[in-house]
């Protein structure tokens, strides 16, 4: 055997004994958990504005098929917590002010809103804006406003985006169940319709 296979094989070798060292099964699969950002503080931009916030926190495990519980701040600066609601059926929105499909799902989730009396929590988290942090968050408050968007928006992060399986395209749409499991996840555009009924499937699951 030659002098590289010998020095791959020894390499190979010692991950093995490193992952059964550790009590890892290495035929398992294995995944990295994301901890929460850390938020900088700078007096000169905010952590949350009106109806617009940073993510305070999220949880840094959770159980298998179970949606990731996440924390923000309303505009008095009190911390809400997505588990808190456990009444509510959830509404997870990606999306991105810079992207037409984007602004096209926003208008169907404001359709949604005014066909259909629902009790439902509805949070829209904006992904890769031209800002970061507080800067974020005013650039998204503005498009709020000018939108007359009232329901929650956060500012959201690649690594948040990866708790739920990743976001590599906006508008991206999960619909979350009163037990927290995830019960359907709405790749692109959704019509008005589309959204009604999987939040009816999601209302009618145990």
């Amino acid at each position: 055997m030659s002098a590289a296979r010998l020095q791959r094989a020894g390499v190979a070798l010692v991950l093995v004994l490193l992952l059964i060292g550790t009590g890892c099964n290495p035929s398992s699969t294995m995944r990295t958990i994301f901890l929460p950002p850390v938020v900088v503080v700078d007096s000169n931009v905010p952590k949350y504005l009106h109806n617009v916030s940073q993510i305070n926190f999220w949880d840094r495990m959770s159980t298998a098929n179970r949606a990731t519980s996440f924390a923000w701040w309303d505009s008095a600066g009190e911390v809400h917590e997505m588990n808190d609601y456990y009444d509510k059926v959830v509404v997870l929105a990606f999306f991105g002010t810079w992207s037409p499909p984007s602004l096209a799902q926003l208008a169907s989730i404001d359709t949604m809103l005014a066909a259909r009396d629902t009790n439902v929590l509805l949070i829209g988290v904006s992904m890769r804006e031209r800002a970061l942090g507080g800067k974020a968050v005013l650039l998204v408050d503005s498009f709020a406003q000018l939108r007359h968007i009232s329901y929650q928006l956060l500012v959201g992060s690649r690594d948040f985006a990866f708790t739920y399986g990743g976001v590599d395209a906006v508008p991206m749409t999960f619909i979350i169940t009163r037990k927290r499991q995830v019960a359907a996840t709405l790749e692109g555009y959704a019509p008005a319709r589309k959204l009604r009924e999987e939040i009816e499937k999601a209302e009618e699951m145990p």
